[in-house]
């Protein structure tokens, strides 16, 4: 049986029934395929022979005809020293730019804050309610007119898609909606 597997390996005719059940016919067919596997692989070892002999020869070519010539020459030192280059003539330093004007200073942004003053904006005439807490589902306690000028206590708090400020005006004090969160809309805008 092993050798009807080699037989059939090497005319690349598998027998399935044969290399499923008996041994030595698979034994047989799977080491002839492996040394017909490393066949086609050889690497013909006479070329890297030959390459490596060559590499060889031509380093020592080099390195024997580079003996031959003998080391490179060196200039002496006097001749060195002769052949410097004389050191350039001292120039003149640019005369100096006049120094640039200061710019006036933009003054920082005023943003709203505890204790500062703020407008209210953007109503289209209608009052702003002030809320008892902040969010839209606090108790209204007093409406504020568009235009006036009122004093931050507290804040900010985030609710409902707003930023909320507590603001006091003469007649009325409570949570306000300072603008919404996406900044689409502003309803407080801070006075300097």
């Amino acid at each position: 049986m092993y050798d009807q597997g080699v037989l059939d390996a090497e005319h690349d005719e598998l027998n399935p029934f044969f290399y499923q059940h008996y041994y030595y016919y698979r034994k047989g067919y799977d080491d002839a395929r492996r040394q017909l596997r490393r066949g086609e692989r050889r690497v013909p070892y006479g070329l890297l022979l030959a390459l490596g002999l060559a590499l060889v020869i031509g380093l020592g070519a080099i390195s024997w005809l580079s003996a031959l010539r003998g080391p490179a020459p060196v200039a002496p030192p006097a001749l060195v020293a002769a052949t410097t280059l004389p050191s350039p003539a001292p120039t003149r330093a640019p005369s100096p730019s006049p120094a640039p004007t200061p710019e006036p200073a933009t003054p920082a942004p005023v943003e709203l804050r505890i204790g500062g003053q703020a407008r209210i904006v953007n109503l289209n005439g209608a009052p702003l309610r002030a809320r008892e807490a902040p969010g839209l589902t606090g108790r209204v306690v007093a409406r504020i007119a568009e235009g006036r000028e009122v004093q931050i206590s507290d804040g900010p708090v985030t609710a409902d898609g707003y930023v909320w400020w507590r603001v006091v005006a003469d007649d009325a004090a409570g949570w306000v909606a300072a603008r919404s969160v996406a900044n689409e809309e502003t309803f407080l805008q801070p006075v300097p």
